[in-house]
């Protein structure tokens, strides 16, 4: 297609992989344009068969854009996106960055897409579980949700990767792990502390947010509790979800449910479960060992999905849906 597309961010882990979905796109774009920060050491990146440089984010012709996609931390995001409003660029903020901006996942929300000029993916946390609330919301099965959520080091971005994969050959060796991401540490661990301050009530702000997200995203009725936990994993997100419905729900209805709504089913044996690595590469969310209690009042799943791969599928899905709607 005919068009120039900027990915910002395109050196991080999230951009690279947004590179790569749009090069498989039905609409894929002839033109895209990387950039990053300054700092970043690397100035080329892989597009199909092409080598593309890196522009310095700071000083690249917004104006010269039809489409950006945002693949990069508030503080860099956000400066930028005025003036690419005011040069009537159309805005996907892959990494939720940005306030005010409705929240979008096209197999979930799409309506959202019908006259938005700028929208945000929500992070892996709230798209995971959006996946699963959105289809059995629709169907009329609510409820009251706990879910606890296993973040891998991907959320972070390429740094976080990186840390973590330091730290793991440091302890190794006896020497000192490096702690700039994770301040108490990641490797060899779990950090059940995720995301800003912590309310009286003991849930921290990450946790509300993901929770307010869910909910905006899926129009969910009841409570969703959520707890995050940075757990040891380079990349793959995964969680246990709990729900009390409201009516009498069998295991059964709800796959078919979450079947009809995108997600995939594994089974519940050793091999059939989904697990984060079986997962790689592959979109949406991935569900296992259904178990609901014989009276159908409560409910058990598995899921986990290819964070960063599914967020670059949303972002490029809703990139895709807002060209054709303005031609």
């Amino acid at each position: 297609m005919d068009l120039k597309v900027g990915v910002a961010g395109a050196t991080g882990a999230l951009g690279a992989e947004i590179l790569k979905v749009l090069d498989k796109a039905p609409w894929r774009p002839k033109v895209v344009v990387p950039s990053a920060s300054a700092r970043t050491a690397i100035d080329a990146v892989s597009y199909g068969e092409s080598r593309l440089t890196v522009e310095d984010l700071a000083t690249e012709e917004l104006g010269e854009l039809d489409l950006l996609i945002l693949a990069v931390p508030p503080a860099i995001a956000q400066p930028i996106v005025s003036q690419a409003i005011a040069d009537g660029l159309l805005i996907v903020d892959a990494s939720a960055s940005l306030p005010g901006v409705p929240l979008v996942v096209p197999w979930i929300n799409p309506e959202v897409l019908a006259d938005a000029r700028a929208v945000a993916v929500p992070d892996g946390p709230a798209l995971l579980l959006a996946s699963i609330l959105g289809p059995l919301g629709r169907a009329g099965i609510a409820g009251e949700v706990d879910a606890t959520v296993l973040v891998p080091a991907s959320a972070f971005g390429k740094s976080g990767i990186d840390e973590l994969s330091k730290a793991v050959v440091a302890l190794f060796n006896s020497g000192t792990a490096p702690r700039k991401i994770f301040d108490g540490g990641l490797a060899f661990d779990l950090a059940p502390v995720v995301g800003g301050g912590v309310t009286e009530a003991g849930w921290t702000d990450r946790e509300l947010s993901t929770s307010s997200a869910v909910r905006i995203l899926t129009g969910w009725e009841g409570e969703i509790r959520i707890t995050l936990v940075l757990a040891p994993l380079f990349s793959g997100l995964s969680a246990t979800v709990s729900l009390r419905p409201r009516r009498r729900v069998l295991a059964d209805l709800a796959l078919r449910v979450l079947a009809d709504g995108g997600a995939r089913i594994g089974g519940n044996d050793a091999r059939a479960v989904p697990r984060p690595r079986k997962v790689e590469g592959r979109p949406f969310a991935h569900v296992g060992r259904v178990r609901a209690s014989p009276a159908g009042d409560h409910l058990s799943l598995w899921i986990t999905m290819d964070n960063l791969h599914t967020a670059a599928v949303a972002a490029v899905g809703a990139a895709g849906a807002m060209v054709r709607r303005t031609g």
